[in-house]
């Protein structure tokens, strides 16, 4: 299978915070951690299911150190591209960006 992706990815584990509807229609909050992150979109891991297709808005500190410490932050909204349930659970859920900013 040949890889698709036309920008570079950073691995770190940035804090986030991502905003939507889930499967069953209800609205959520859930704090997690990105688990890959590019200039057209990110990666991370939720608690619960979301559809594909959905819209989400998000918040990213870009930086792993102490919160108390200055970074930049990453606000961003986008399409939910890709779901995949794993094994403990949780969902690996892929997200391509339709706005995007730095703060």
């Amino acid at each position: 299978m040949r890889d698709r992706r036309f920008s570079a990815r950073v691995s770190l584990p940035f804090h986030a915070r991502l905003k939507g509807v889930d499967t069953e229609g209800k609205a959520f909050m859930e704090d997690t951690r990105i688990e890959d992150l590019s200039v057209a979109g990110v990666r991370l891991r939720l608690t619960r299911s979301i559809l594909e297709g959905s819209n989400v808005s998000l918040a990213v500190r870009l930086s792993v150190t102490p919160e108390k410490s200055p970074a930049l932050r990453l606000a961003a909204r986008g399409t939910v591209r890709r779901t995949e349930p794993r094994q403990d659970g949780t969902w690996g859920v892929a997200v391509e960006f339709t706005r995007r900013r730095v703060l």
